[in-house]
């Protein structure tokens, strides 16, 4: 795939918000199925990583936040997660927008999914991603939302 084709697609709404459905789809499927509204922010900028992509893509359900990026070289993906979350901003705004009917977020501050999906379902292209996004919802929902952002480093 060229990058013009790549940058095309993660800017694409439509695209994002099928990411965000699995990343929220495998945080419903761990324990109480909601996830902190803020992690929300995180999806897009990890899974078009290409070095966490292919990790989580490889990586099971099993998996936590300690496993996923133990390697150096993943600890090293997390470095400039800032400048990476604000260049998805406005691309996770729209895809929260198509996801509207089936989102919830809840007084807490958690975000739900009524429509829950798996990655098997999705088509042989798109599978890796799916199971990405799939996985990296799974990691969040079993780490304390704090500890993600320390472990991370995101800036207030």
């Amino acid at each position: 795939m060229r990058i013009e084709d790549l940058s095309r697609l993660t800017n694409n709404p439509v695209w994002a918000s099928r990411i965000l459905r699995y990343f929220l789809s495998g945080a419903v499927s761990f324990e109480d199925g909601a996830l902190k509204f803020e992690l929300i922010y995180l999806a897009l900028p990890l899974v078009s990583d290409e070095k966490v992509f292919r990790k989580l893509a490889t990586s099971s359900t099993r998996s936590s936040f300690i496993t996923v990026f133990k390697e150096v070289e993943l600890k090293n993906c997390l470095a400039g997660i800032d400048d990476r979350i604000a260049a998805f901003v406005a691309i996770t705004h729209k895809a929260l927008i198509l996801l509207g009917s089936e989102i919830t977020i809840g007084d807490s501050g958690v975000i739900r999914l009524s429509n829950v999906v798996h990655y098997n379902d999705a088509s042989p292209d798109e599978k890796a991603y799916c199971k990405a996004a799939f996985n990296l919802g799974v990691v969040f929902a079993k780490a304390d939302y704090k500890e993600i952002f320390l472990r991370i480093g995101v800036a207030a």
